[in-house]
């Protein structure tokens, strides 16, 4: 169950709406979300499944209990807290105003082109299944709640075709949020685009308020856990 928890977690990732997004408004949408997904699983199960044999063989994981174990939940968490903290009290906006008013000052702002846009989405734009495989091997390397259930399923001890079947559940829940709309592709092409762009829409409007619960959430579990098993 808590396994089932961090894998939720960790499919709420925003990054990879926005790249089903993008995906989704290019004529070979089906062919790029695939290309898009075997990368981003490619990443994701090979490094999971090399972290979890790291940190069997390491022995500091002879249990859930063990000190790396409760350590990890406790720093984990305590950023997750920070980080909901900061979101909520708009701290990231005034360090990126911060930030921004500084280089200003260095180096003077260039004229930004009308139709300029981030990295990432000019990459996914360009319509090519290998540029687009690439780039989910870039975006989707693991996140925080995903290496605390990769140290949860190491800690576990199983045999290695439960490891991999384990590891394989936990990215199937992961990328729900690009599985979904490429099984409606199949067999729903017509509401694709009505339902991503409605789900896109409403996390523009309460994107920052999921993001501060989300964090809390995870912060308040793993802290918890922690303390327990400390």
């Amino acid at each position: 169950m808590q396994l089932l928890f961090l894998a939720f977690e960790a499919a709420l990732y925003p990054t990879l709406l926005a790249a089903v997004v993008i995906l989704l408004s290019q004529p070979r949408r089906f062919v790029l979300l695939s290309a898009y997904l075997a990368g981003g699983l490619t990443i994701s199960v090979g490094l999971g499944l090399l972290i979890v044999h790291f940190l069997q063989g390491s022995g500091e994981l002879q249990s859930s209990s063990s000190m790396m174990s409760w350590t990890a939940d406790l720093a984990v968490g305590g950023l997750a807290l920070l980080a909901a903290v900061a979101l909520s009290t708009r701290a990231d906006e005034r360090m990126r105003a911060r930030r921004a008013a500084r280089r200003a000052v260095k180096h003077p702002p260039k004229p930004v082109p009308e139709d300029h846009e981030p990295w990432s989405a000019r990459i996914l734009s360009k319509g090519s299944a290998p540029i687009v495989f690439a780039a989910g091997l870039a975006i989707n390397v693991p996140g925080a709640a995903y290496l605390i259930g990769l140290k949860d399923i190491a800690a576990g001890h199983h045999p290695t075709g439960q490891v991999i079947l384990l590891v394989l559940l936990f990215n199937a829940i992961m990328f729900l949020l690009a599985e979904i709309p490429w099984l409606a592709l199949i067999f729903a092409p017509n509401r694709v685009e009505r339902m991503v762009a409605a789900v896109n829409d409403w996390l523009g409007r309460n994107g920052r308020a999921l993001a501060i619960v989300l964090c809390a959430l995870l912060g308040v579990f793993l802290v918890t856990r922690g303390v327990i098993q400390s």
